[in-house]
């Protein structure tokens, strides 16, 4: 594995030929063109078909089943998202700095502009899985893969950087920690001002900093203060 690559998230084509590997690449960039041009309920094989050019047999021959693709898409996403997060200026995951962590991404996630339009479309997918994993062991398996490698991340950083004695363990406060992360990224996709952002920001920094061993800044302004307190530029005020 090469340093900064998220282990668990491996290639699927591992193994291929080079070219079984730009044909599977192709049929993921159709894929994605469909989703991002026309969601993800367009989504067929017969589309799939026309964007990538390919008949039917080529398509079923590297991937047997639309929800293979689905699968496939949506690593490839997570793992060009996690590449630019790790490109970008700021503190790392898996690097112990936690709570930095923590900040930098509540900070991102609090947003006007976020979720970005790929993040958008991973969500359409993550729900696709939730709403099939009654009938596709396979979307139940990779959405328990997923969230446990992200816990994993979290847990490891906080057992580096908050000293003992903690208020929980490392696991627990990483799964409060992806429960947050991910109950204000769904709020905020059905409603951009389900609340004001700056005051969420500040409120869990205040709630979250004694988990992670920083209760002296308990009552630190928020890095966001100052920034807008309304949800409505037109008006001035939430709502």
């Amino acid at each position: 594995m090469r340093k900064g690559e998220i282990p668990g998230l491996s290639d699927l084509a591992v193994g291929l030929s080079e070219i079984a590997l730009t044909r599977r690449e192709q049929i993921l960039d159709a894929a994605e063109a469909i989703i991002a041009g026309h969601g993800i309920q367009e989504l067929s094989l017969g589309r799939i078909e026309d964007e990538a050019k390919m008949s039917r047999g080529q398509l079923t021959y590297y991937f047997p089943k639309k929800e293979l693709i689905l699968l496939a898409v949506h690593d490839r996403m997570l793992r060009r998202m996690i590449r630019e997060r790790m490109a970008a200026n700021g503190p790392k995951p898996m690097t112990g700095q936690a709570w930095e962590c923590l900040q930098h991404g509540l900070k991102k996630h609090l947003e006007p502009n976020w979720p970005p339009p790929e993040g958008r479309d991973l969500f359409s997918l993550l729900f696709t899985f939730l709403a099939q994993m009654g009938h596709s062991e396979d979307y139940r398996k990779r959405l328990s893969q997923w969230y446990s490698e992200w816990r994993t991340f979290i847990a490891a950083d906080v057992a580096g950087s908050v000293p003992e004695p903690r208020l929980a363990s490392p696991r627990v406060t990483a799964a409060l920690v992806q429960a947050l992360f991910h109950g204000l990224d769904v709020q905020l996709m059905m409603d951009s001002d389900a609340f004001d952002r700056a005051e969420m920001f500040g409120t869990c920094v205040k709630l979250l900093a004694p988990l992670f061993g920083q209760a002296g800044n308990l009552f630190s302004p928020s890095p966001l203060a100052g920034e807008g307190k309304s949800n409505n530029p037109a008006t001035g005020s939430e709502g």
